[in-house]
């Protein structure tokens, strides 16, 4: 199986089994997969992206 059948793979999952992946395969896979500085960067900007949306949305944008 290629990297593009996998992905297409998960992205026909349902938004339900791509959170279980999230959950329980991603944090399988880190520590071998997420070692360099480049994936780490791009992992931060990910969790701080939907940090910063549920704190916009909880301050209603700054208003």
């Amino acid at each position: 199986m290629t990297f593009e059948d996998v992905k297409t793979a998960v992205m026909n999952l349902s938004k339900e089994d791509q959170k279980k992946l999230i959950i329980e395969v991603v944090p399988e896979i880190w520590g071998e997969a997420c070692t360099d500085e480049e994936c780490l960067i791009k992992m931060r900007q990910l969790v701080d992206k939907d940090t910063i949306k549920e704190y916009r949305k909880q301050h209603m944008n700054g208003i």
